[in-house]
């Protein structure tokens, strides 16, 4: 093979690679990004969800209660 071939492909090579890792790049932080999107979403849909309707189970309600106080006492 002659020198110019070899750097030919050298050269294309690099190029290609390059190429594809900054595809990869782009294509990785759109798809992060719209995954954080979702979550954001996600975590939004379930702050917005009504509360439970109180439990007829004894213990579980105590629970509810509980976790009802909690939430309260760490939104001030």
């Amino acid at each position: 093979m002659e020198t110019s071939s070899i750097i030919l492909l050298a050269v294309s090579a690099s190029i290609s690679f390059a190429l594809g890792r900054t595809i990869m790049h782009f294509r990785n932080k759109k798809k992060n990004a719209e995954k954080e999107r979702l979550q954001k979403l996600a975590a939004q849909a379930v702050k917005d969800a009504p509360p439970e309707a109180v439990s007829k189970n004894k213990s579980k309600r105590k629970r509810q209660m509980q976790n009802l106080q909690h939430g309260a006492r760490d939104e001030r």
